[in-house]
Formats: C-alpha cells, sequence, structure tokens
C-alpha cells in the first residue's frame, strides 16, 4: 500500500493575525530588562553603601562625588539619549537595507550594516577619545567650576580624570547597545549597569587601602570598560559581513 500523504497545514482565513510571537518576544524583553534594571540598582545601592561605608562623610568622599558628576552626566547622553535616538534608528535602516538587497541578489557581496559600522565607528572613536582626552586635561578647572574653594583641589582633580575616561567608554557602550537593540538583542544592553556597578564595587574593595577614594574612581574606569567588553562578542558577531558565496562555475 502506498504511504499516507501528510496533510498539508490549514490555511488561514483572510483578515485573521498569526500567533502572538512577536508579543511573546516583546515580552520576555520587557521582563528580562526589568530584572535586570531591577538588579542593577541593587548594585547601585551597594556601590554607594560600600563607598560610604569606607569613606564616610568626608573630603574624599566630597572629592568622588565631584568627580561622579562626569560619568553621571556621560551615561544620560551618551548612552540613554543621544546614541539610542540616532543610532537604533540608522542601524534599523541598514538591517532593512541588507534584507532587501539579499532579496535581490543573494550573491551580493556588500553589508549594509558593515557598511554603516565601518564609515561612523572609527569617527566616533576619535571624537570620544578627543573629548575625554581634553576634559582630563581640564579637570583643574572643571573641579573649580564645580566645587569652588573646594578643601582638596587636587584630590578631586585626580578622581575627574579617572571618570573622565568615561566620555570615551559609555559613547562606545551606547553604541554597541544601539545597534543589538536594532538586532533584537535586549539582554546585554539592559544588563551593562550591573558590570559597570560590579567593576566599581570590586576595584574599591580592593585598591582602596592603597588609593583611597581615588579607588572608587578608577573603579569607573573599569566599570565603564566592563561595559564595552561584555557586549564586544556580540556586536562582533551580529556586524560582521554577510556575505553569501556567489555559485561556482562549472
Amino acid at each position: 500500500p502506498h504511504p499516507t500523504a501528510p496533510t498539508p497545514p490549514p490555511r488561514r482565513a483572510p483578515g485573521t493575525t498569526a500567533p502572538p510571537l512577536l508579543g511573546r518576544f516583546l515580552a520576555r524583553a520587557a521582563a528580562v530588562t526589568a530584572a535586570l534594571t531591577a538588579a542593577s540598582a541593587l548594585l547601585g545601592l551597594l556601590r554607594d553603601q560600600t563607598i560610604a561605608h569606607l569613606f564616610g562623610a568626608s573630603v574624599e568622599s566630597d572629592a568622588f562625588l565631584i568627580a561622579w558628576t562626569v560619568p553621571e552626566m556621560a551615561a544620560t547622553l551618551l548612552i540613554e539619549d543621544a546614541m539610542a535616538l540616532l543610532l537604533v534608528p540608522a542601524f534599523s535602516h541598514a538591517l532593512a537595507r541588507r534584507a532587501a538587497r539579499r532579496t535581490q541578489d543573494p550573491a551580493l557581496a556588500d553589508d549594509a550594516v558593515r557598511a554603516l559600522v565601518l564609515a561612523t565607528l572609527p569617527r566616533l572613536c576619535a571624537a570620544l577619545a578627543a573629548a575625554a582626552a581634553l576634559l582630563a586635561l581640564g579637570a583643574p578647572w572643571l573641579v573649580r567650576l564645580l566645587a569652588p574653594g573646594f578643601g582638596d583641589p587636587q584630590l578631586a582633580t585626580d578622581c575627574t580624570r579617572l571618570t573622565a575616561v568615561t566620555v570615551f567608554t559609555f559613547g562606545i557602550t551606547g553604541y554597541f547597545s544601539a545597534a543589538l537593540r536594532a538586532h533584537g538583542h535586549f539582554l546585554l544592553p539592559a544588563g551593562v549597569y550591573a558590570a559597570y556597578n560590579i567593576g566599581i564595587i570590586a576595584t574599591t574593595l580592593t585598591l582602596h587601602s592603597l588609593w583611597g577614594v581615588r579607588a572608587a574612581a578608577a573603579g569607573v574606569a573599569v566599570g565603564s570598560l566592563l561595559m564595552i567588553l561584555t557586549q564586544l562578542p556580540t556586536f562582533l558577531r551580529l556586524t560582521r559581513a554577510h556575505r553569501t558565496p556567489a555559485p561556482s562555475r562549472a
């Protein structure tokens, strides 16, 4: 006897909707983001308690609070606002162009996402590095502007120079986060602040006996570097050139 032919799946009537896969994905993304945000907030509280326990209400803690102004402003501008508003649409457009080009000709070698990265990331790195260097050089004037008459301006200047690196690292973090979000990856962008706070806490606890409150400022730099490293492997995987080899000729 002949085997029974498989029954084709029923066709949906016009006007019906597909299973809510997108809705479930968005719900999971929102839940993970909320959980990581809560974890980051708890780690931030632990960070603040660690610094308060080690340095208390002192000139050292005041010097760190002056330097803390830099990452606070940089995070708002470079991670959440400017990078997200500008680059998420740019990467989404590049992904749409990549898909359209592959539909037209699977053998096309160009890649819109890769082209966007090559056109923007090197220039952004140069601009952010220059801005961070200028901020470090101008730290004495910034301290006088933020805290005129502060008792230990050299300590505040040293801490500010250490935290000035976040102008570079936060900018790159925001760039990576925008690229990952445009690709539908929300876990790592939501977890960068957890990595950041872990870096601050670990560095402060390890080095405070040697460097004093400068260890906390160095922890800001270390934590911001961890934000980049957390996303770097996935960013490289998602933005590498997607090339379909042309068919070989006989």
